[in-house]
């Protein structure tokens, strides 16, 4: 994937280097910032925190290997053929089409508006969201 550096000490600055996140909550507080590492096309590698880099470019990328996985995208009306890890409201029928109201770039994929909420579901696509 790509990682936009937006820091203006670093020496990259304003590239978009090949790399990835390689350790969620470097500071174990329970938050940001996250670890990137990224490789200029020399073979230098750096290590950048989140406030150095483009977040939502990066996470925007992640979205979209996500859509690509699963093969619907938010809007799309699909059969939730297995949930994975997650979970739903009283009453929520999974008989039924369900519209995808929400993907993250780690795969929870949320339903209906929150109706239902699962980890790397598979879904079958009933009707695409421009239909």
């Amino acid at each position: 994937m790509k990682v936009k550096i937006t820091d203006p000490k670093h020496p990259c600055f304003g590239q978009e280097l090949e790399g990835s996140i390689i350790y969620f909550d470097y500071y174990h507080i329970g938050g940001r910032p996250d670890l990137y590492q990224v490789k200029t096309p020399e073979g230098k590698i750096y290590r950048l925190l989140t406030d150095q880099i483009d977040a939502e470019h990066y996470e925007a990328q992640e979205v979209a290997r996500e859509v690509e996985r699963i093969g619907a995208k938010v809007g799309d009306t699909v059969l939730i053929t297995r949930l994975g890890s997650g979970g739903s409201k009283a009453g929520f029928d999974f008989s039924v089409p369900h519209v995808i109201t929400k993907i993250d770039g780690s795969g929870h994929v949320e339903f209906d508006d929150r109706a239902a909420y699962g980890f790397r579901p598979d879904v079958q696509v009933v009707s695409k969201e421009s239909e």
